[in-house]
């Protein structure tokens, strides 16, 4: 008996690897086949997810023939239904007593989520047990059946199997007289099943013949290894005349190898009562260890806790805490289940986890490693931690021990030094020396990227007066609130400094235009001239000036720009007061003029100062006025008609295109429908700016002017600029073909000085090409203009465009234009662009 490997070996390694398995629609047939091809006793049907469902076994097949059963019925009619199933994880020795408790002859076996894995039965028992314990004093007579099933060799097949299993024996002595001629079994019925006379044929047509006799009183161990060296399941158990005196099988040998077994087992716990005898003994000495080494382990405890730094043991393999002190989950507001669940890059709040890993190898190569970081605690504050690492191996696997030291003063006075010698300690803005090196770090990026910086110098005016009039404290308690208006104005990132007394700069990078720094200068005079309530309840006015210098037009290094700055400050203050100064009067002339004419243009809008005007287009071949451009005029109340030139270039800057342009349309739709309704048939062209093609939704601003005004689809043309269109191609193009759609016209104006190129051409829906009036002003006079003209028709009348010629001043223009066929004019020669009454007094 293996009594180490009976008790150890699982189900898993005992199955069968070969197929045994059929589903419910396989015939009897197709089970004997597989059960005589593979010499199994039993077929498991298994449904379409393979899950057990059924067992058809030898002693089925004796049924079949008993009850005259058809070899081609479906097995799920004959299955034995629902059979016992165990998980394949089963002990061998757990598996044996089970199906003996059960009274089978095999054991579905199934993996861990039920699916069939194999089958097990008597015999896989017993080559797994074996025989070396069996006791040799046992015999045959002690272990063999004395009653078998006999039958005659005369005996039908039928009633010799209807016999077999109404008795549950899966085999049959045949009998010659007294004497045993032979065996007939389940698997020689089973076998024979298929063949199609069975139910005509006798034991003898079956008889096993190849069968052994054995006497009664030979060794039990005997009898097992004859029946393993020949391969048979039965030994036929004689006297000394050779009669019948019984029946050894297979299952009788495994029932007393069993029983041998539990014999064995009391042998060995009779042994081991000694031992634990002994055990109990040594049990008592184990425990007065125990509590020696408890009591050691408890004051080194209370050691470890005390400690005021965090002491952390870490797995280096999980990145996690398995032992810790108080003070490392504390510190950071964590309880101790809470600090146990963390991994070291939950609250490293400065490397990454791939960081972390790699750290953690670099302390296993080198032993130890020590380094500043940040924890984050569980408030989301950031801890300053000093980190001690020693690495070592208990039980041969890699762990870390770590110190972790807050270090919440150090920083906090390295800190305090840092703020006392970059920031003002009355405003808490940046010094003088923080100030020179932002403003020289952002003159190098500005240097790189080809960017634009604008240093301002603030100074206050007369507060002197205040000091002496009101006292020093007064007098710092102005500045804090002026420190105040300054940070709540300026953009993130710009930095103030207080330069010392009441002077103040700030630093603008990124800057787009020049009257930019004008304009921010002009709203702190403005904010800084507002009223000032002191603590104290006294009312304060005071005013101020600012100096304005760029980068790099008014310097090349940080101390340069503020003796510049400080130049353009004093020159402010020399003009009145309350105002500010560039480095050089024409650049302030300039900004002056543009942030006026901004603030105006904003008033414009309100007060409807615009007005637009309309240039006729003319059909060249008929002379007929057929449309008109609406082109915008400004009738500002201080300076009179302002120029579109002048003006139009500040609207795209500042983004007020979008209002006047959106104005224009509505304004030209109106009007349109007014000459429509008068019949006159015109199509009106009103541009678009790139900032709208960028900003606006142009299709829904369109079909709001559209229904708002009654004026058709069909009569409005917008005119878009190449360069415009080209900014946002894809999107371009979408836009277009959605305002197509509503049938809109299209045209590309100024065509000949952007991209001009024939892919974008043929991929926007375009009426009309405008020749730009700088290719017509020496028609026909200048070959190279008269060239690009003639190109440009050409290639719209392939594309089927139409043409306009812009400019257009002189008779030789049109009559050169005519020629080429150019399809409308406009220009000078018709008429400038004029009032919306003067134009209908054209038509």
């Amino acid at each position: 008996m293996r009594d180490e490997g009976m008790k150890l070996i699982t189900l898993k390694s005992v199955i069968s690897e070969s197929p045994r398995a059929l589903s419910g629609n396989n015939t009897i047939a197709n089970a004997l086949e597989m059960m005589t091809e593979l010499s199994i006793s039993s077929i498991i049907i298994v449904d379409g997810l393979n899950h057990p469902i059924g067992i058809f076994t030898e002693h089925d097949a004796l049924r079949v023939v008993a009850d005259l059963i058809n070899v081609e019925t479906p097995l799920e009619r004959v299955m034995t239904a629902d059979p016992f199933c165990v998980e394949n994880t089963l002990y061998l020795h757990d598996a044996y007593a089970l199906m003996e408790e059960k009274g089978y002859r095999h054991l579905v076996v199934v993996d861990e989520v039920g699916l069939f894995a194999g089958v097990v039965s008597e015999g896989d028992f017993l080559r797994h047990i074996g025989f070396e314990q069996l006791g040799k004093f046992k015999v045959v007579s002690e272990a063999m059946s004395s009653s078998p099933l006999i039958v005659a060799l005369t005996t039908p097949l039928v009633e010799a199997a209807a016999a077999m299993a109404e008795r549950k024996c899966d085999y049959a002595v045949v009998l010659d007289g007294a004497h045993p001629v032979g065996i007939i079994t389940e698997r020689d019925i089973a076998h024979g099943c298929s063949q199609k006379d069975i139910w005509d044929m006798t034991v003898s047509q079956l008889l096993h013949r190849d069968f052994r006799l054995i006497h009664k009183e030979i060794p039990l161990q005997e009898a097992a290894a004859l029946m393993e060296a020949h391969g048979i399941h039965q030994l036929i158990v004689v006297d000394e005349a050779r009669n019948l005196v019984g029946l050894l099988s297979r299952h009788d040998v495994l029932h007393a190898v069993h029983g041998a077994y539990f014999e064995y087992l009391i042998r060995v716990i009779d042994q081991k009562n000694e031992t634990i005898t002994k055990i109990g003994e040594r049990k008592k000495e184990l425990r007065a260890e125990k509590e020696f080494i408890e009591q050691n382990a408890l004051k080194l405890r209370k050691l470890f806790e005390a400690l005021p730094d965090g002491v952390v043991l870490i797995d280096s393999k999980t990145m996690r805490a398995v032992e810790f002190n108080r003070a490392a989950h504390e510190h950071l507001g964590y309880s101790s289940e809470e600090f146990a669940n963390l991994s070291i890059s939950e609250y490293d709040a400065v490397e990454s986890m791939h960081e972390t890993q790699r750290r953690v190898e670099t302390i296993a190569q080198r032993g130890r490693d020590s380094f500043e970081t940040k924890h984050r605690a569980k408030n989301g504050n950031l801890v300053d931690t000093w980190v001690n690492v020693v690495a070592m191996n208990l039980s041969e696997h890699p762990y870390m021990i770590a110190v972790y030291r807050d270090i919440t003063e150090r920083k906090r006075y390295e800190e305090q030094l840092e703020t006392l010698a970059n920031y003002d300690p009355l405003t808490g803005l940046a010094n003088r020396t923080l100030l020179q090196t932002h403003l020289q770090n952002a003159i190098i990026q500005a240097k790189r990227h080809k960017t634009q910086i604008a240093l301002l110098m603030f100074d206050l005016d007369r507060f002197k007066d205040i000091n002496d009039s009101y006292g020093h404290n007064a007098g710092d308690e102005l500045l804090q609130i002026v420190a105040q208006r300054f940070s709540s104005r300026l953009r993130e990132g710009d930095i103030i400094s207080r330069l010392g007394g009441d002077e103040f700069a700030v630093v603008l990078e990124h800057l787009s235009r020049p009257e930019d720094a004008g304009r921010l200068a002009e709203e702190m005079i403005m904010a800084l001239g507002a009223e000032y309530r002191l603590s104290s309840g006294a009312l304060i006015h005071i005013g101020s000036s600012a100096g304005i210098v760029l980068f790099p037009d008014h310097g090349d290094d940080a101390s340069e720009l503020l003796q510049h700055a400080d130049a353009a400050l004093y020159k402010a203050k020399s003009e009145g007061r309350g105002s500010y100064h560039y480095y050089t009067d024409e650049l302030t002339d300039s900004a002056r003029k543009r942030i006026e004419c901004e603030t105006r243009l904003r008033r414009a809008i309100i007060n409807q100062e615009f007005e637009v005007f309309y240039q006729p287009q003319v059909h060249i071949a008929t002379g007929r006025i057929v449309g008109a451009e609406a082109l915008i005029r400004w009738n500002c109340p201080v300076r009179g008609r302002v120029s579109p030139v002048e003006f139009i270039p500040i609207a795209e800057e500042t983004g007020l295109i979008g209002e006047i342009g959106e104005w224009v349309l509505n304004e030209t739709c109106r009007q349109g429908k007014i000459w429509l309704d008068r019949g006159h048939r015109l199509t009106l062209a009103v541009n678009l700016s790139a900032h709208q093609v960028r900003h606006q939704n142009i299709p829904l601003m369109v079909e709001r002017a559209l229904k708002k005004s009654g004026y058709p689809a069909d009569r409005l043309e917008l005119e878009l600029t190449e360069s415009a269109l080209m900014q946002r191609e894809e999107e371009a193009v979408e836009m277009l073909h959605a305002l197509r759609a509503h049938g809109i016209r299209l045209a590309i104006d100024d065509f000949g000085t952007g991209y001009s190129s024939l892919s974008y051409l043929k991929r926007f829906p375009i009426d009309v090409l405008k020749i730009d009036k700088s290719f017509v002003d020496d028609i026909p006079f200048e070959s190279d203009d008269m060239a690009i003209v003639t190109a440009i028709i050409a290639m719209a009348q392939a594309l089927g465009f139409q043409v306009l010629a812009e400019g257009t001043e002189r008779i030789e223009q049109i009559d050169f234009l005519r020629e080429k066929g150019c399809t409308m004019y406009q220009g000078y020669f018709k008429s400038p662009p004029v009032s919306a009454e003067a134009f209908e007094a054209l038509l």
